[in-house]
């Protein structure tokens, strides 16, 4: 990269941590799904994160040599390769020591999007390339993708009190993700933005906190059981 590039890099990754410090610091003591709020060191660990894992993934997009711009498919085929990704990241022990890092940093807050181990972004990335490549997508569509996706992950991730509501079902809300990181229940809601991968797949589960006992999957030691 050029010194050009890097400063821009830097300029970006500035801009995003000032307004997700600003922006998400009063969303989640305005309107808190719980009480406990990120600290300054692991928001600084999580920017630190957020800069490495941000450069890897330029890295990986800017070495795939293609061109074109079919946006909407391109984001359709990211979305099922991302599904499946994930999937593979909660099911392959090796993947899973690699994502479970994302899943350990304590109560859900807007900081968890950026705990990412480096090899998690970087196998992210190549999903967002691949997909590009096969719909001839050029790179400032990979690029723009994995921008949009990784500021829509901070949202997902907030510690916001967002009530569940049929719209769960048609694009992923916090909500809705917040049921993928209930560590009593068994893996669900994998989808990065189409909650209706998990319906044809059989993953999806409910968003409402209230009444998990009509459908949800419980776990119980190493074994699943059907509520």
């Amino acid at each position: 990269m050029s010194i050009d590039a890097v400063a821009r890099f830097a300029a970006g990754w500035l801009a995003l941590v000032a307004w997700s410090v600003v922006a998400f610091t009063l969303v989640e003591r305005v309107r808190p799904r719980h009480v406990d709020h990120p600290s300054v060191r692991r928001i600084a660990i999580a920017a630190l994160l957020l800069a490495v894992n941000a450069g890897l993934a330029q890295i990986v997009i800017r070495t795939a040599g293609f061109h074109g711009g079919r946006v909407v498919v391109t984001w359709l085929v990211a979305e099922l390769f991302h599904y499946a990704l994930h999937r593979a990241m909660h099911r392959v022990p090796l993947l899973w020591r690699i994502h479970r890092v994302h899943h350990e940093q304590g109560p859900l807050a807007w900081t968890t999007a950026w705990y990412l181990h480096p090899i998690d972004a970087v196998l992210i990335a190549g999903a967002s390339v691949a997909a590009a490549a096969i719909c001839g997508a050029g790179l400032p569509t990979a690029a723009w993708y994995v921008v949009g996706r990784r500021i829509w992950s901070i949202v997902l991730h907030a510690n916001i009190r967002w009530p569940a509501t049929p719209l769960d079902m048609v694009i992923a809300t916090p909500v809705f993700h917040a049921r993928h990181h209930r560590e009593d229940l068994a893996p669900a809601n994998f989808a990065a933005t189409l909650p209706v991968l998990d319906r044809i797949f059989g993953t999806y589960r409910c968003a409402s906190t209230r009444n998990t006992s009509a459908c949800e999957t419980r776990r119980s030691g190493t074994t699943e059981v059907t509520m």
